[in-house]
């Protein structure tokens, strides 16, 4: 079987290969991570571990933005983001270049601790042999001790003007908008997308099109420290078979993309760009969106709990979706923890029609029942001679009623 060290030809793959090496050099045990992985994941972490060494980091850490530069990985990783461009080959290069400068700073950051892990070790050795030869520990003077930092209570800042408001834009205006909502007992995350739009609105706070496709409890985020915490819980919800059983699927529908028969079952096809997309699975129902038209419609859900979007759950969603007439497109994340965690989108149905896209919002609901959790619809269209995606019309309608 073909291995997945390849990280450019399956990105998806790549990135959970790339996170599997980085826990087993941060201490975690192989061969707790290898259980329950198929022989290409195994083959590719094992070739991933034996070429760090050769590898570089400042060179992928000189591509970071330099208004992101000094933040860790975590942080970085949550706060570089991008949209889904319609030029397919501009948003995998971007992403690409983000995967390198992660990996990059994760070496760097895995060197660090290996660094202060073996000098807390001298530390606890020389402390050990101090007892044993009944040397008493010098003395600190004044000098050398060092002070502590001075921890301070954070002040209430006073509320921002409109004027200050409208000067927000993007994660700093999300950050006050989710202050504004704490302040009035305004629980962010369960509200629809359109009425977050009017609430950005009501608040002269122009959030853009990231803060449109994110989850809905980042909304509820009042600094980007705040949502790396949340954004850890959430992961960490994710268990360990879920996560495996996910990108083994991912692995065999990119690798089905590639086939001459890419059908899964009668009229549930894998589109071709799945082959080479670093962020989603694409499949083709029944007659799928047809010709090109200036108008896609399409309709979103995400689930409660991503434990329970298994690859069995989501093929037989899409047997619903063909069962019911459904002609369109369909499209999921690759990547579980990483990327489910964090989209409003978790599912995208792209119809033939306006109606193909709200019957597919109808099956889902009647499918997932009450495990759906944000459910929407819209459209994308050209705007000005470009085409727009939803999320995008959105943003733009925000910031044009703040002016």
């Amino acid at each position: 079987m073909e291995s997945l060290d390849n990280k450019n030809s399956l990105p998806g793959a790549g990135q959970k290969i790339e996170e599997y090496v980085n826990r087993i050099k941060n201490g975690e045990s192989k061969d707790s991570i290898f259980q329950g992985l198929p022989e290409s994941f195994k083959s590719g972490i094992e070739k991933r571990l034996n070429k760090t060494s050769e590898e570089k980091p400042e060179q992928g850490i000189s591509e970071i933005p330099a208004k992101y530069r000094g933040l860790d990985s975590e942080t970085l990783d949550f706060i570089w983001t991008f949209p889904e461009y319609v030029d397919q080959e501009k948003t995998k290069e971007l992403k690409e270049k983000k995967a390198r400068a992660l990996a990059a700073l994760r070496e760097k950051e895995s060197a660090e601790k290996g660094k202060e892990e073996r000098h807390q070790s001298d530390q606890q050795k020389i402390a050990e042999l101090r007892e044993q030869l009944g040397v008493t520990k010098p003395v600190e003077t004044m000098e050398n001790q060092e002070k502590p930092l001075a921890v301070s209570k954070q002040e209430e800042l006073p509320a921002l003007s409109i004027e200050e408001r409208k000067k927000l834009h993007g994660w700093t205006a999300s950050y006050e908008l989710a202050k504004i909502a704490k302040q009035q007992d305004i629980d962010l995350s369960k509200i629809s997308r359109e009425e977050y739009v009017d609430f950005a609105i009501q608040n002269s706070l122009a959030i853009d099109d990231d803060q449109l496709r994110v989850a809905p409890w980042q909304r509820m985020g009042t600094s980007v420290e705040e949502i790396v915490l949340a954004n850890r819980e959430k992961k960490a919800q994710i268990k360990e078979e879920s996560e495996k059983a996910f990108a083994e699927f991912c692995y065999k529908i990119q690798q089905k993309a590639g086939q001459e028969n890419r059908f899964l079952s009668e009229n549930i096809r894998v589109r071709q760009g799945t082959k080479d997309s670093n962020s989603w699975l694409f499949f083709g129902i029944n007659n799928g969106t047809g010709e090109k038209s200036s108008e896609t419609y399409k309709s979103y859900v995400s689930v409660k709990d991503l434990n329970t979007l298994t690859p069995e759950r989501f093929t037989q969603f899409m047997t619903a979706l063909r069962d019911a007439k459904y002609n369109g497109d369909i499209k999921i994340f690759q990547d579980l923890s990483e990327q489910g965690v964090r989209l409003n989108d978790q599912i995208v149905m792209h119809g033939g029609s306006q109606a193909d896209a709200e019957l597919a919002l109808q099956v889902a609901e009647q499918f997932f029942s009450t495990d759906l959790d944000q459910k929407s619809a819209g459209k994308d269209e050209v705007v000005d001679g470009e085409n727009k995606s939803y999320s995008q019309i959105l943003a733009k309608k925000i910031k044009e009623s703040i002016k």
